[in-house]
């Protein structure tokens, strides 16, 4: 079935959420939708792109349009999910394929994103789409954190 892929509106917050449950089992519904509302509210170079069949919200990926230094603009993907009766039928792959597109578009140097060091499945596909591991993210808790 042809997917529809477009960056996310207000009306789609809900069925975001319930993808971002899917990633975050752990966290509760009503800090998912918090944090997700947060974002979109004081980020604006944040985008949540969504991959739609018939209509329904099957892939979801957080976008981050930024520039460092030493690379300059880059876009970032963050909170790539595909609801699990979906999953293996090429949605994760449409779906970063169409923001490879978007990064494009707006002038990105870079395409990069985070994954679980035991996440498998995932590196999998990051590879096959033409990804390659440049280094580590190291992480520092600073106070309790809700995973």
């Amino acid at each position: 079935m042809p997917l529809e892929t477009r960056i996310l509106g207000p009306e789609d917050a809900l069925a975001a959420t319930g993808l971002l449950a899917h990633l975050n089992p752990d966290l509760p519904t009503a800090t998912l939708r918090e944090r997700f509302e947060t974002i979109l509210r004081e980020h604006p170079h944040y985008h949540p792109f969504g991959a739609f069949q018939n209509g329904k919200l099957v892939g979801l990926a957080g976008v981050w349009i930024a520039t460092k230094i030493w690379c300059g603009r880059y876009l970032e993907l963050d909170n790539i999910v595909v609801h699990p009766l979906h999953r293996s039928e090429g949605i994760g792959s449409v779906l970063i394929q169409a923001i490879e597109g978007l990064a494009k578009q707006r002038n990105c140097n870079l395409l990069v994103l985070d994954s679980y060091t035991s996440n498998h499945p995932s590196h999998r596909l990051y590879h096959r789409l033409g990804f390659e591991i440049w280094g580590f993210h190291f992480v520092k808790p600073l106070a309790g954190l809700d995973r």
